[in-house]
């Protein structure tokens, strides 16, 4: 009975430190991820439709780069 009380103690100690540190800013990256693959998906959409220009397609590049290291910011500070 008392090992399965210490067992039974250590997994809800051990969940609840992991739910709460490893989902604190779960939106904000999946946002972020999200909208850095549709400026790629679009990026590529107009580049097989020969309606990009140098321009425009480094712009939106450095967009998505922007979106992808706000993401990584965020995943490190957990």
């Amino acid at each position: 009975m008392l090992i399965e009380k210490n067992i039974i103690e250590n997994q809800n100690i051990k969940t609840r430190s992991y739910n709460m540190a490893h989902y604190r800013y779960k939106n904000k990256v999946t946002d972020d991820l999200v909208d850095a693959r549709d400026i790629v998906k679009q990026i590529g959409r107009m580049i097989t439709e020969n309606k990009a220009d140098k321009a425009s397609v480094l712009t939106n590049l450095a967009n998505a780069v922007k979106k992808i290291e706000s993401a990584k910011y965020f995943v490190d500070r957990e």
